[in-house]
């Protein structure tokens, strides 16, 4: 994966970038130049390998915000679902509904569905790595569903 493949002009990449520049500009780099000494390796390929660290880290930093958004869309997803299932069948069983009934079927539906897909987490953190692996065959499929939900 290249400089490029990355999503720099994602808000949330963005926003964390400058402070992930400054940290491993002083942590990485400078301990890079201590470790390999300034008199053994020129000043070059040290920016170099700084580089590669830094692109590895952004790498590992845009794997995550792209996992966490595809999770919250997946668990969204379950949760409105299950939702849509509870709700059918009180209706149907009940017939009609008013407001008030309404009203407390949506808070009990709500923390239901919650509670349901915090009981999956694990599977649904599983099936989000996934299609995070296939999207990343995948680039416009990808940008698509990371950028319209």
């Amino acid at each position: 994966m290249t400089h490029a493949d990355l999503d720099l002009d994602d808000a949330l990449i963005q926003a964390m970038q400058d402070e992930l520049d400054r940290i491993l500009m002083n942590e990485v780099c400078e301990s890079l130049k201590v470790d390999k000494g300034l008199g053994q390796v020129s000043k070059k390929e040290l920016d170099l390998e700084c580089d590669k660290r830094k692109n590895s880290v952004l790498r590992i930093l845009n794997t995550s915000v792209r996992t966490q958004r595809l999770y919250f869309v997946l668990r969204s997803i379950f949760m409105g679902l299950i939702s849509a299932l509870i709700t059918f069948s009180a209706i149907l069983y009940l017939g009609t509904i008013n407001f008030i009934q309404a009203f407390f079927l949506g808070i009990f539906v709500f923390v239901f569905s919650l509670v349901f897909t915090r009981l999956f987490d694990e599977p649904i953190v599983s099936v989000s790595m996934k299609i995070i692996r296939f999207l990343e065959k995948h680039n416009r499929l990808r940008s698509i569903i990371l950028k319209t939900f």
